[in-house]
This record gives C-alpha cells, structure tokens and sequence, in this order.
C-alpha cells in the first residue's frame, strides 16, 4: 500500500490497477456470461478490496478509509473497471451508499464505513417498487412509527447486490406528502417479515425483488430525519451517477479494438476514444462537485448519461467493425473470450438502468439549462 502521505492520483490507479489484475483472476469465473462487470458480483474481489485498503480510499482514516481525495479514488475505480472486476456489490455499499451516509448520517456512517472499507459488509438499495421506478416520489412501501421503531410493509424491485448483502438501504413513505413524506432507513437482511427472490437479466446479471411484511426497524437506523428522505434520495442518486468504473471498460474495449482493427476505423475509434474521455470529465466534475457539497444533479446527469450512450456506441460499432464473430460468446471463434458478445448483449439497459436516459436529459434541461416545464 502506498503511504498516505505521498499518494499522487497517478500512484493510487497504478495501485488500484495492480491489485484490481491480481483480483480478476479470481473473479474469472464469476464474470462468465457477464457483459458489465459493474454488474456482477464476487464477495472475495470485495472482500479483497477492502484487505488492500483500497474501498472508501477518500473517507476519514477514522471510519476506514485513507483520508485521500474523492479523485483518488475515481481514478482507482477506473481502473477496475478497466480489468473488468465484478463491482455491484462495491457500486452500492461503497460509492452509492457508503458515501450518502458519510453526508446525511455521522453516527450511521461511525456505525457502518469502517466495516464497509474493511470489505466486511455489503449493502443493497431497495428504492424502485412495480410503480414507482422513474417517478421515486410514488412509491407506496410505508414505513409506520410505533414507539421507538419504525414499522415497514411493501415491496421493492431492481435490487441489485440482495443476494450479497448483508443490509438494505431503504426508502419509505412514512407521511402523506409526496417529497416531504419520505424517509430512508437501514434494515437487516435477516429481519423478521424481510423476504427476497432473485431474478435473471438479459446481461447476465441478476436484480432482486424484496418483499417487507410489518418489518420492523429502529429510529436509530434512520438515514437523517423522518420525512426528509428526498433529499438523502436524491444525493444518493447523485453519488450513483457517477460511473468511472464503466469509463474504464470503455477504455478497455476501445484499446483491444484498435489492435483488432482492419484498416479505415482508426478515425472511428479515435471519436470513440475522445468520446470516453469525455465521459472521464463528466465523471470527475461531478466528483468534484459532490466531494465540496455543493449542487451536483447536472453533473452527475451528465457522466451518467455521456457514459451510458457511449457503450452503446462501441457496441454498435464493435459489431460493425468485426462482424458475425463479434457475437459469438463461447467456443470456437468467441474474440476476447466472448466479452465483445457479451458486452453487446449487456448494453441495451445502459439507458435504463440507474436512471432512464429521458430522466438524464430532464434533470440538465431543467436544472443545467434552466428550461421551462
């Protein structure tokens, strides 16, 4: 591990980038059928994460991490994704949860990111329900006060990571209000009334459905205070947004397309290629941005949406460039071990997942541009 004290950003990707090569050898078999590692899941590529110090690499010392700056560890998280590490169980308790909590909740985050850095607990997310996915403000789990607990009922879909996690990061109606009416909270996977299943995707991954019957939770779990959940759910978004991760599997694609290129794509592959660049901007204002609290929906909207209609990008155009090999995916002939075919298959929800790319485009016309309604 490099010392804190002499920690460039360049040091901590070649870090991040050796031990993240070392790890994808374990995770090979994981990945298999996988066309985006930043959905695919391994506990001992986390847990070995958090045995090199290199999960929650900007939190306090104090709570785990190694006090750098949130640049750091974007770059570190580039670079995982780059060798393809199999990161939703990360993406969620580490960039997406972990880091709400160290913004809306000190005593959770005391309680929570020193085993979460250690590689030692997993959180999942249980925002989305059957009609609420897009529209968060509609969702209908409630969550009814009685005494010094909180009582929860409903359902929620899309949970990546509920077969890992120890934990889930909840979102609960617990007043009429449709904003002001929402509060976030953290249960227990093992919590009487807590039932889950797990459901295929078509990139080989896996989504979750949880079902909550009168599971009860202490106010002491609370995320911030009750009925202020929408603003915690929103930074929470934010923080999600951020993909450097698929930035970085971007670049690997881009690097082994170039040395499979017959001659005339190379001006293709270099609009791709700044295109990706692009996308590592986005990613690092937005880092910026959350890292000095200041508003970041724009920015975050951005990467993700730069991000997402890339890989359909090198998609398309791996396909193009290659032809029908492009989509073999196993045996005689599959190019890059089937990870071009894979990739191609897993991208199609690149626009859906985490955010519809129509809710990307509303938030920076309204917000970034000032459009009207």
């Amino acid at each position: 591990m490099i010392p804190l004290t002499s920690a460039t950003i360049a040091d901590t990707a070649a870090e991040a980038g050796a031990a993240a090569g070392a790890l994808s050898e374990i995770a090979a078999q994981d990945l298999r059928g996988h066309g985006m590692p930043s959905d695919a899941d391994c506990r001992a590529v986390y847990s070995g994460l958090g045995q090199r110090g290199l999960i929650g690499l900007h939190w306090p010392e104090a709570l785990g991490g190694r006090g750098l700056s949130a640049l750091h560890t974007i770059a570190a998280e580039e670079r995982f994704g780059y060798h393809w590490l199999p990161l939703s169980s990360y993406l969620l308790s580490v960039k997406t949860i972990g880091n709400a909590l160290m913004q809306f909740s000190r005593p959770l985050a005391e309680r929570f990111l020193p085993p979460i850095a250690a590689g030692q607990l997993v959180f999942c997310q249980g925002f989305s329900e059957p009609e609420a996915g897009s529209d968060l403000a509609a969702l209908r789990t409630t969550g009814q006060r009685r005494g010094d607990r909180l009582v929860i009922s409903g359902r929620k879909i899309w949970t990546s990571s509920v077969d890992q996690a120890d934990w889930i990061y909840l979102a609960v109606r617990t007043g009429p209000d449709r904003h002001r009416g929402l509060s976030v909270v953290l249960a227990e996977m093992s919590a009487p009334g807590l039932a889950w299943s797990v459901h295929r995707t078509v990139g080989g991954g896996t989504l979750g459905e949880v079902v909550l019957d009168q599971v009860e939770v202490p106010l002491t779990q609370v995320v911030g205070e009750i009925d202020a959940g929408w603003q915690v759910t929103m930074g929470t978004l934010d923080y999600e947004r951020v993909t450097s991760e698929k930035v970085g599997t971007a670049l690997w694609l881009l690097d082994r397309l170039d040395e499979l290129a017959p001659a005339g794509w190379a001006r293709r592959l270099r609009t791709l290629r700044g295109a990706a660049l692009a996308a590592r901007q986005h990613g690092r204002r937005a880092t910026e941005l959350l890292a000095s609290h200041q508003p970041a929906a724009t920015a975050a909207s951005m990467a993700k949406l730069s991000i997402a209609l890339l890989m359909q990008q090198i998609a398309e155009a791996a396909v193009e460039m290659l032809g029908p090999r492009a989509l073999i995916e196993d045996g005689e002939g599959a190019l890059l071990g089937g990870r071009v075919a894979a990739f191609a298959r897993a991208v199609s929800g690149a626009t859906i997942a985490g955010g519809a790319a129509e809710i990307q485009r509303r938030v920076i016309a309204r917000q970034g541009l000032g459009c009207p309604r």
